[in-house]
């Protein structure tokens, strides 16, 4: 009865506040588990797009169990919803800040407080039993030193006869690091020769694409693109260098990516094929260019 009426309870919800961020509690104690509800009211001709999360909603507070992101749709809006188990495990207070959908709508910031599980002032470590205090004499010093003397007896002529030779040096194989653009296209490749779409792995497919992208996005450009909504990225990146095609196609691919993910869209298959090609285009388009020392 519990889960039939949280769509209906959302849906209320949703219609009387538009964009909610809602936590069962803000004090908990370490592990403790919650339900963090976020909840969005959009147009129906309107971008839907829905935070990505991976494994933490910020640094310290760790997703443990996500709900599908659920829809309910009237005659004029289209609300969406997804509920998330969290916990923590440093105590402290931690901000969650508030989540983006685009540049009109944004739910409101959270304080999180984490609290270590109280410990009485009184309250000490004991040992089982104390300890007995026994008397040393001469018998239990002299095997201790014949043994410390073995030891250094045995260390001065291994080292004299065995290891004062000249040691070669060891070669150090150099760490070898994949330029970003490389890894992404390889990861490109791969996912082509899947044939998600083609065999109806439409949501699949074009969720694979955006994290290839987000993660290339990450090592190039040192920003959180797996963690930020699509809005925040395209707009991080303004002052990374690209020029504004580049940026209208990343923006283009990664929605179309976030409406097959979160509103159930189906692209046709010319943007399926286009999702893939626009995709190699950008990486070539945005890969760091070698230097060269001519």
């Amino acid at each position: 009865m519990k889960k039939l009426l949280l769509p209906f309870f959302f849906f209320w919800s949703a219609l009387l506040s538009g964009q909610q961020l809602s936590l069962d509690t803000n004090t908990i104690r370490i592990g403790e588990q919650i339900s963090l509800n976020v909840t969005a009211e959009f147009e129906l001709d309107e971008n839907a797009i829905w935070p990505a999360f991976n494994d933490t909603i910020i640094t310290g507070i760790e997703i443990i169990e996500r709900g599908n992101v659920d829809s309910v749709k009237t005659e004029s809006k289209l609300i969406l919803f997804q509920n998330f188990t969290i916990t923590a495990w440093d105590s402290g207070a931690y901000y969650i800040p508030p989540i983006v959908f685009n540049e009109d709508k944004k739910t409101e910031g959270f304080l999180l407080n984490v609290q270590t599980i109280d410990v009485g002032e009184d309250a000490t470590i004991k040992d089982i039993k104390a300890n007995i205090d026994a008397p040393y004499g001469w018998s239990d010093i002299w095997p201790f030193l014949l043994g410390i003397l073995t030891i250094a007896l045995l260390y001065f002529l291994l080292k004299k006869y065995v290891f004062n030779k000249k040691e070669k040096a060891k070669a150090i194989k150099p760490k070898v690091i994949i330029p970003a653009d490389v890894v992404a296209l390889n990861n490109l490749a791969a996912l082509d020769k899947k044939e998600l779409w083609q065999t109806g792995e439409i949501k699949a497919y074009h969720s694979e694409i955006s994290e290839i992208l987000r993660s290339y996005l990450e090592n190039r450009f040192q920003i959180l693109a797996l963690e930020l909504p699509t809005f925040e990225i395209i707009k991080n990146l303004e002052n990374k260098g690209i020029n504004s095609d580049d940026l209208q196609l990343l923006s283009t691919l990664l929605q179309r990516a976030d409406l097959a993910k979160f509103a159930k869209s189906k692209p046709i298959d010319v943007e399926n094929i286009q999702s893939m090609e626009k995709s190699v285009i950008f990486v070539k388009n945005t890969k760091l260019k070698q230097e060269s020392n001519d």
